[in-house]
C-alpha cells in the first residue's frame, strides 16, 4: 500500500429436467426476512456501493492537488492504471474454468478493490505505522512496519470485499474456484489503485523530476515485474478461503475451518515476504516469482477438482436424459458448447445458448456441493 518509499513492488428446474441450482446455506446465501427491512444480500450490495462512493471521493480528494500542480504525470499515471485494469480483468475472469463469473459480481470485487479496500487501507496503514513506531520506535517501524501493517490491514481489507461479494450475490462464489478468481479482482483493483499511487508519489517525492518517463519506469516495474505476485495473487489466495467456507455450508467441519485459516495466513504470509526489509530492489522480483508459484499451484488443484466434478455431474446428467457421454462432456468447455451451437440452425442457437447456460449452472452447483471441499487436501 502506498506509504514510505521504503516498501517494496507492492432456478426452477431446466427444461431438460436437471435439478436447479440449489441455494446453498453458507456464506453465498441470502435469508429470506420479509416486512424487516433489507436482505442480507441487499445490505451488502448497498454497503459495497456506499463504501466505495465514500472511498472515491477520498481518493479523488487526495489526487486533485497533484493532478493539478502535475496533469502530465497524474494523465500517464491513471491511463496505464486503466489498460492495466482492462487487461488483467479479461484475463482473470477467463481464468474461471468453464465460463466466466458474472459481469455485475466482478466490477462489484474490482470496485471494493480499487476504491474501498485502497481508501481504508490508507488510513489504518497510517494508524498501525504510528502504532509501530511508538512500540518499536520510529528506526525500526521504518524498516518492519511495511512487513506487519500491509499483510494485516490490506489482506482483511480484500477478504472482506470477497466476503460482501458473497452475500450481495449469492450464486457468484459457490467453491474454491471462485473465491480464488474473486478473490484475484479484488486484489487486482487494489493494485491497479496502489501502483498509480506508488507512480505519482515517486514523482512527487522527486520534486517533479522524471515526470512521465518516472511513471513509465514505476509502472513497468510494478506491473510487468513484481505483478505477477502481489495483490491479485495474495487475494486469490485468501479468496479460496471464502469459497471453501461457502462450499461447506452452514456448519463447516474443523478441517475445512482449518484449511481456510491457513489460507489466509498464507496470503499475510505471502504479502509480509515481498514487504522484508531482504530481497530488495529489482531482487524483490525473485520473491514476487515466489508468490506467483504458489497462487498458480493452488489454482491449478482448484481448476482440476473443479472439472473433474463438473464432468462427474455432466455425465449424471446425460445419463438421466439419455445423452450420448460425448455430447455431456462437451459442455464442459467454451469450445465444446461453441462447437454445438454451430452445428445447429442459427434460428436455434439462442435456445439451445440457454439451455447450455441452465445446464453447465445446475451441473456445476451439483458438482460443488457434492465435492468442493475436496479441492484443498485436508478440508473435507
Amino acid at each position: 500500500m502506498v506509504r514510505a518509499p521504503h516498501e517494496s513492488g507492492s432456478t426452477g428446474r431446466a427444461a431438460s429436467g436437471t435439478p436447479a441450482p440449489r441455494r446453498g446455506p453458507g456464506v453465498g446465501t441470502a435469508a429470506r426476512s420479509p416486512g424487516r427491512g433489507l436482505e442480507p444480500q441487499q445490505a451488502a450490495g448497498v454497503l459495497i456501493a456506499l463504501v466505495c462512493l465514500v472511498a472515491l471521493g477520498s481518493l479523488v480528494y487526495r489526487v486533485f492537488g497533484v493532478a493539478v500542480a502535475f496533469p502530465a504525470v497524474w494523465a500517464s499515471a491513471f491511463l496505464l492504471g486503466a489498460l492495466t485494469l482492462v487487461f488483467g480483468y479479461w484475463l482473470l475472469r477467463r481464468i474461471r474454468p468453464v465460463r466466466a463469473p458474472g459481469t455485475a459480481a466482478s466490477l462489484a470485487a474490482v470496485a471494493w478493490g480499487l476504491f474501498a479496500v485502497t481508501a481504508l487501507a490508507l488510513t489504518a496503514n497510517e494508524a498501525l505505522d504510528a502504532v509501530l513506531a511508538k512500540t518499536m520506535g520510529p528506526q525500526a517501524a521504518d524498516t518492519w512496519g511495511a512487513a506487519v501493517s500491509g499483510p494485516l490491514d490490506e489482506e482483511l481489507l480484500k477478504l472482506a470485499g470477497v466476503v460482501l461479494v458473497a452475500v450481495a450475490f449469492p450464486h457468484a462464489i459457490r467453491g474454491p474456484v471462485d473465491g480464488f478468481v474473486f478473490g484475484a479482482l479484488t486484489g487486482l483493483g487494489f493494485q491497479v489503485t496502489e501502483n498509480f499511487f506508488m507512480a505519482v508519489q515517486e514523482v512527487t517525492s522527486s520534486g517533479g523530476l522524471g515526470g512521465v518517463n518516472l511513471v513509465v519506469q514505476s509502472s513497468a516495474m510494478r506491473v510487468l515485474l513484481t505483478g505477477m505476485g502481489t495483490h491479485w495473487a495474495l487475494s486469490a489466495v485468501a479468496g479460496t478461503a471464502v469459497g471453501l467456507m461457502v462450499a461447506a455450508g452452514r456448519r463447516p467441519p474443523p478441517r475445512t475451518i482449518a484449511a481456510a485459516l491457513l489460507l489466509v495466513v498464507l496470503a499475510m504470509g505471502m504479502h509480509a515476504s515481498i514487504n522484508l526489509p531482504f530481497l530488495q530492489g529489482s531482487a524483490v522480483v525473485v520473491k514476487a516469482l515466489v508468490n506467483f508459484v504458489l497462487a498458480m499451484a493452488l489454482y491449478f488443484v482448484l481448476r482440476r477438482a473443479h472439472l473433474r466434478r463438473l464432468r462427474g455431474a455432466l455425465e449424471e446428467a446425460g445419463a438421466e436424459h439419455g445423452w450420448e457421454r460425448e455430447a455431456s462432456l462437451a459442455l464442459a468447455t467454451r469450445r465444446g458448447r461453441r462447437r454445438a451451437l454451430r452445428e445447429v440452425p442459427a434460428a436455434d442457437r439462442a435456445a439451445l445458448r440457454g439451455e447450455q447456460d441452465r445446464l453447465v449452472n445446475a451441473a456445476e452447483s451439483r458438482a460443488m456441493g457434492k465435492g468442493a471441499r475436496e479441492a484443498v487436501p485436508g478440508a473435507a
